[in-house]
């Protein structure tokens, strides 16, 4: 019966395409994330022939000896004719000698031996098969171990060391592909490749080998592989010989042996990557397993077969040329980094390269034949082989096996091809199999159609189940039809250009030209707000990681303290200069007559470099006393700079930077405090104000140039300062437990918990909303918190991360869309950094960005050239740095500890939105609501000091509670709810302000409860 029309009919009956879109199995049985020593230079494969006594067990194909799988004769107009012998086996090995030369560029020659004599193993080939959906493949590992010692028996003397790889080919088809009709309980052999961890975990921690009679060699490997994938179909019609062969299932099984991972879905066996790469199912039976495409850009660069030309922030037009035609000059691969853990690798691949059709090599009856074909027509597609005949051993061009489309009207041979890969998913997938087997894939190809189809279940117009493999539409190219492609690549079309944690990469890729073998196409980064300027590799030790601006006349430096040392780097990320047990904490920078001046402390020394842009200087000094706290500088209205440090015994000093201030500073302590029992923690400047907080045995104690001290009990986390608008200095203490406390003039002003589970270790301050208020920042797991003084939410926070991974490390604060009130910056544990609008916490366009991994240190912001900068560390050693703002904006809390004088404190709010409203209804709201938990939280605003009293009624009107609280006047407060005894339904809270000085208004809010 014509195959052909057999393929109709099946269609017609609903069942789905007969190409493979999909596997059956891993093909790698215990895959392992070590690549192989042999990518290049010389593979030695030695392979044997395996038969299986006689059976007549309807449940596999062929009685189990070599050709019994065919019921008649087919002659040799089909794929792999009989008969399979010896030679025909080499022929197989042939193409896949001739394969990886092609496509390694010729970094790898395989060579290859079959031994002469067929081996018959002691059981039928069911009682090798393991059960289906099983990864217990312990029947055909003592297959394997049968095998080889049968074949050193059968060969004495042969010397199996002289091989690196060992190949099976066995009697019968592969339980690889399943064709409509198949029973589910086939006892056919799923072709695999066991390396030796995989043998390891079968036989356990002893095995070392299959022995052979050379003592001194173990095989340690063995890749099972059936005669052919061809098999007989019985039809309404008659019986129908569907034609699959071995080839691309020996390429991608070899390509297990380098150490390439399955890049398909495991878990399914659908296709993940298409016919865009090798190891993939629609690949290893493009043409029905004839001939797979080339290695995809990953897939080569992992084996170390090319390397990429990796790009920096920038603007580019860039050129890309087909890896056939490309000469020494020409740019193949692109590599577009996201971010330190994502990227994006850009090839162009063509169908067609040479110009002159595909040329297949083939043998019959051991004789070379070649068939050429100038188009895809009928017999010559990727599920269409009716052309081919014999065995396939080589193609002038394998990427004919791409998706594409050329006849006598049309010519879509190829175009560019954008993948986005994953570091972060690779390293954590790829000993397990499972690169591309999650929600995100770790090797990704970015659909230029917009429907990112390849490995999708979809339903037809008839209701039938078909899994999407992709197509021509999706390369990039000028003239692509796909009814979403726009010929641009961004953070803002389908696809996007987003990194896989959602947030923006910054990069846009566009123009792309006509297909061709050489195509163009413009890289840029950047939005109307955010520009990318640099990302680079630094060396870093993981663990006390400080990150600290110094900005001068001649230009901004980075000072990054790591394990103590100081690295110093440019305005571009260059390193300049490092010095070793410079500083435990923190640095404190100045720039002064053009000159910058960095300050770090080690045990009793302090350590200080400087530099002009030409001239390098560095001194230390020991003050013979351990030093615990940041070095801070004191700049006072006109009086030279003095930095002030803090330490073990209580000692508060300050050294002047004399007035002959040059590049190498003189310091002269011109002040010495002493507080007895006092471990010196964090000192604060503020103006001409500055405080400072020590502790002992679980006491702290807040002193001031004032002459103000106040001491109470509790361990100390942070310690800031800020002023309120009646000019009163106010210190701010985080205590564990969540716990702040307000001082002023020695007095505790007010203190408050914040009620979370999550432990909340550092704050910052600033102005969010030009109110008068001042607001402290803290991040609390999924929350980016924003309170008052008295400790209430400010209007619209908290701020939740749009994917619940949470919050870390301090926040920034800083006007970066010109409108002069601060958004707030902040880096969730995964590395993405938002920009919060702190009026109305909504997220500043072109934010989040993304690092790839969780911060090494809190972050920094700075102004330079009229404009504000951020720049990160994170624990892959990234160091990034962008533009956030076209203006230069009022920068509030720039680094950790403040500013880059370390001084921990923001000044008085501006009152331009102050709200003289007494008791406004906008204002009078509750949170969360509705109210899951346990407490909500009722907000409110009054401008006098005021009594609240809050009456909550259900809405029959009954009485259920009552709350009172006081309020400080031009502060929003809050106060808490407890419902845990409440049901479920919606009450009416009415709350009533009644000023001292008599004024009495209320509100009423709805409060909804689900239990």
């Amino acid at each position: 019966m014509n195959k052909s029309f057999f393929v109709i009919i099946f269609l017609c009956l609903g069942l789905g395409s007969l190409s493979a879109q999909s596997f059956n199995h891993k093909i790698e049985a215990f895959p392992s994330s070590v690549k192989s020593n042999l990518t290049q230079g010389t593979l030695r494969i030695l392979a044997v022939m395996v038969n299986f006594p006689v059976d007549k067990d309807e449940a596999t194909d062929g009685n189990g000896t070599f050709g019994s799988i065919y019921s008649q004769n087919y002659g040799n107009n089909i794929i792999d004719p009989l008969p399979h012998d010896k030679t025909y086996f080499e022929e197989h090995l042939l193409f896949v000698k001739n394969y990886f030369s092609k496509v390694s560029n010729g970094k790898l020659d395989i060579e290859y031996t079959v031994l002469p004599s067929i081996i018959t193993v002691s059981k039928m080939m069911r009682n090798y098969s393991p059960p289906s959906n099983s990864d217990d493949f312990t029947l055909l590992a003592n297959l394997s171990k049968e095998v080889w010692a049968k074949a050193d028996s059968a060969n004495p003397g042969f010397d199996f060391k002289d091989y690196d790889l060992f190949v099976i080919f066995h009697a019968g088809v592969g339980r690889d592909v399943s064709l409509p009709g198949s029973i589910n309980d086939s006892k056919d052999l799923p072709s695999i490749y066991f390396n030796y961890n995989s043998f390891v975990k079968i036989y356990g921690n002893t095995f070392t080998g299959f022995p052979v009679s050379n003592n001194s060699f173990d095989i340690k490997n063995s890749l099972i592989i059936p005669e052919t994938e061809s098999r007989e179909q019985s039809t309404y019609g008659g019986t129908v010989l569907y034609q699959l062969t071995i080839n691309g299932l020996l390429a991608a099984s070899v390509g297990s042996y380098l150490g390439l991972p399955d890049l398909y879905n495991t878990q399914t066996g659908f296709s993940a990557i298409g016919r865009f790469g090798l190891m993939d199912p629609q690949s290893i039976f493009a043409y029905n397993g004839a001939f797979p495409p080339e290695p995809s850009a990953w897939e080569k660069i992992y084996l170390g077969w090319a390397t990429p030309v990796t790009i920096q922030p920038g603007n580019y037009s860039v050129d890309l040329t087909a890896n056939l035609v490309a000469s020494p000059s020409d740019t193949v691969i692109l590599k577009v980094p996201i971010n330190s853990s994502e990227y994006f690798l850009i090839e162009n691949r063509q169908r067609d390269a040479l110009n002159n059709g595909s040329i297949i090599t083939y043998y019959v009856n051991g004789n070379q034949y070649t068939q050429t074909f100038l188009k895809d027509q009928t017999g010559f597609t990727s599920i269409d082989t009716d052309s081919l005949k014999g065995v396939i051993s080589n193609v002038d061009e394998f990427d004919w096996a791409l998706p594409g489309l050329i006849d006598d009207t049309s010519s879509y041979k190829g175009g560019i091809l954008i993948w986005h890969i994953d570091q972060n998913v690779i390293d954590t997938t790829l000993a397990d199999d499972r690169v591309n087997a999650n929600s995100v894939r770790g090797v990704n190809l970015m659909e230029a159609s917009g429907v990112p189809e390849i490995g999708q279940q979809f339903t037809d117009l008839l209701g039938n189940q078909v899994i999407g493999e992709g197509s021509y539409l999706d390369y990039w190219y000028s003239g692509n039809q796909a009814t979403l492609y726009k010929n641009i690549f961004s953070d803002y079309t389908r696809p996007n250009s987003k990194s896989n944690s959602g947030a923006n990469s910054l990069i846009t890729i566009s123009n792309f030209s006509a297909i061709g073998n050489k195509m163009s196409f413009k890289i840029s980064y950047g939005d109307s707000l955010i520009k990318p300027l640099f990302a680079k590799q630094i060396q870093l030790v993981q663990g006390n990681n400080k990150l600290n601006v110094s900005s001068s006349a001649s230009g901004i430096n980075y000072n990054v303290i790591s394990n103590s040392a100081l690295m110093v780097y440019d305005k571009n990320g260059n390193f300049l200069k490092s010095i070793y047990n410079f500083s435990n904490y923190k640095p404190a920078s100045i720039s002064f007559n053009n000159n910058y001046f960095t300050f770090g402390t080690f045990d009793s020394t302090l350590n200080f470099y400087s530099s002009n842009g030409t001239t390098d200087f560095n001194s230390s000094l020991n003050i013979g006393d351990e030093i615990t706290a940041p070095p801070v500088i004191y700049n006072q209205t006109g009086q030279p700079p003095t930095l002030l440090v803090g330490t073990r015994k209580g000692k508060v000093i300050g050294y002047v930077l004399g007035n002959n201030f040059n590049i190498a500073p003189v310091l002269s302590a011109n002040f010495n405090l002493s507080i007895p029992n006092l471990s010196i923690e964090k000192i604060t400047v503020n103006g001409d104000y500055y405080s400072f907080i020590g502790s002992s045995n679980n006491q702290f104690t807040v002193l001031d140039n004032k002459g103000n001290s106040f001491s109470d009990n509790g361990d100390v986390l942070d310690f800031a300062s800020t002023s309120d608008n009646k000019g009163n200095y106010i210190n701010v203490i985080l205590t564990t437990g969540n716990h702040f406390k307000l001082i002023s003039s020695g007095k505790l002003l007010r203190e408050f918990t914040i009620n979370s589970v999550n432990n909340i270790t550092s704050f910052s301050l600033a102005d969010l909303k030009q109110d008068g208020n001042n607001y402290i920042l803290f991040t609390n797991g999924n929350r980016l918190d924003a309170v008052n003084l008295q400790g209430a939410e400010a209007t619209n926070f908290p701020f939740l991360d749009p994917q619940s991974i949470g919050f870390i490390s301090t926040p920034l604060a800083a006007d970066i869309s010109g409108d002069q009130k601060s958004e707030v910056i902040a880096a969730t544990s995964d590395g993405r950094i938002f920009a919060v609008d702190g009026s109305s916490a909504n997220i500043v366009d072109g934010f989040p960005i993304s690092t790839g991994s969780q911060l090494a240190s809190v972050p920094v912001l700075f102004n330079d050239s009229s404009e504000v900068f951020l720049a990160s560390i994170n624990t892959q050693n990234n160091f990034e740095a962008w533009k956030v703002s076209s203006s230069q904006g009022k920068v509030f809390w720039s680094e950790e500890d403040g500013n880059s004088f370390n001084q921990a404190s923001v000044g008085a709010a501006v009152s331009a939105n102050v709200i003289n409203e007494f008791f406004p209804a906008s204002k009078a709201y509750n949170y969360p609501n509705p109210v899951y938990g346990n407490v909500t939280y009722i907000h409110y605003y009054v401008s006098q000091d005021s009594k609240i009293n809050i009456k909550i009624f259900d809405l029959a009107g009954d009485f259920v509670a009552e709350l009172n609280d006081n309020a400080q006047g031009g502060y929003e407060k809050e106060t808490p709810w407890y419902v845990n005894n409440i049901q479920s339904g919606v009450y009416l809270a009415r709350i009533q302000a009644q000023s001292n000085g008599g004024i009495t208004e209320s509100n009423i809010i709805k409060i909804a409860v689900i239990k």
